[in-house]
């Protein structure tokens, strides 16, 4: 993975959507963080297989949900590096642009939400899953674990998409190019769970909060978690000359590449990192333990997997 630094209910109808696969039991998957470098297609993943009732009661567990609207309009994105002295070449210049209309999920997908998608569709779920699949204190997560194609398909299932890298932007810092999403001061314990000077550990499971704690580190608009806790896959092909040519309307990013943006931060990288206008990239069949994602859809949704 290759984070750019300056450096370098719906619960009453989900039952009637679940496929042959919630009839089998939870298989036991215990995965340490060094198998984190390993490729995707080289490390199993949870399956269901057994004890339906369990995958059901876990995912009929009310999780936070909903979505918030963000204003159509112009906002600045990018860095100006006078301002922000640890943008990186990347993310420059800082420019206008104008984005319509479009809704972006409040909060993280969680693993409840992704338990859903997998029951109902039969995709393997993510490596970090195990025991039934995962205990209740887990339920409330953001899914952590899935690649790229992973968090496309789970939100076409629910009748989004990811957002665009400028969606994702705007939503995360508003309109006036601010550094974090609660302003341009630095990042605190009580804003966002982010590794801080003697917190970064390599861990079996992380120190991952739940997708609605954090409120005092909410977005302009009220979305949590646009930094730290997990980074987040947004739609966008990675171009680090993107911003000096991209559109200024609505732009989608480049038509191809091979490797697909991340933003946001972790849990277990530092506070520059976790900037508004920060950029990662990484192969869309590629995966981490810092990487989850949310969805957005330019028009009203009635709910997950309609």
């Amino acid at each position: 993975m290759r984070r750019i630094s300056k450096a370098s209910d719906q619960t009453s109808s989900y039952a009637s959507r679940l496929t042959p696969y919630a009839v089998a039991a939870i298989v036991t998957l215990s995965v340490t963080a060094a198998t984190v470098t390993r490729a995707d297609h080289d490390l199993p993943k949870w399956r269901p297989s057994g004890d339906a009732a369990e995958a059901a009661r876990l995912a009929a567990l009310p999780v936070p949900d909903g979505m918030v609207s963000i204003p159509a309009g112009w906002f600045l994105m990018g860095s100006d590096y006078h301002v922000d002295p640890d943008a990186g070449p990347q993310e420059q210049p800082q420019r206008r642009v104008h984005l319509d209309e479009f809704q972006i999920d409040r909060y993280e997908v969680s693993n409840v939400h992704y338990l859903r998608f997998v029951l109902a569709t039969g995709r393997a779920g993510p490596p970090y899953w195990r025991g039934d699949p995962f205990p209740d204190k887990m339920a409330a997560h953001p899914v952590i674990g899935v690649s790229w194609e992973d968090a496309n398909a789970y939100c076409r299932w629910a009748g989004k998409r990811l957002p665009t890298e400028a969606e994702w932007e705007k939503a995360a810092r508003g309109t006036d190019g601010r550094i974090f999403p609660w302003g341009n001061e630095p990042a605190g314990w009580q804003k966002s769970n982010i590794a801080h000077s003697g917190s970064k550990r390599g861990v079996k499971y992380p120190p991952l909060a739940n997708v609605n704690r954090y409120d005092r580190g909410v977005s302009p608009y009220g979305v949590y978690q646009m930094a730290g806790n997990a980074g987040e896959w947004v739609a966008d092909w990675f171009d680090p000359q993107y911003y000096r040519q991209g559109a200024d309307r609505n732009p989608p990013g480049p038509g191809k590449g091979g490797e697909k943006v991340f933003r946001g931060g972790s849990w277990n990288e530092d506070p520059e990192v976790a900037r508004s206008a920060g950029r990662g990239a990484k192969a869309p069949d590629g995966w981490s333990y810092l990487l989850g994602f949310r969805c957005a859809h330019s028009a009203q949704v009635i709910g997950y997997g309609q």
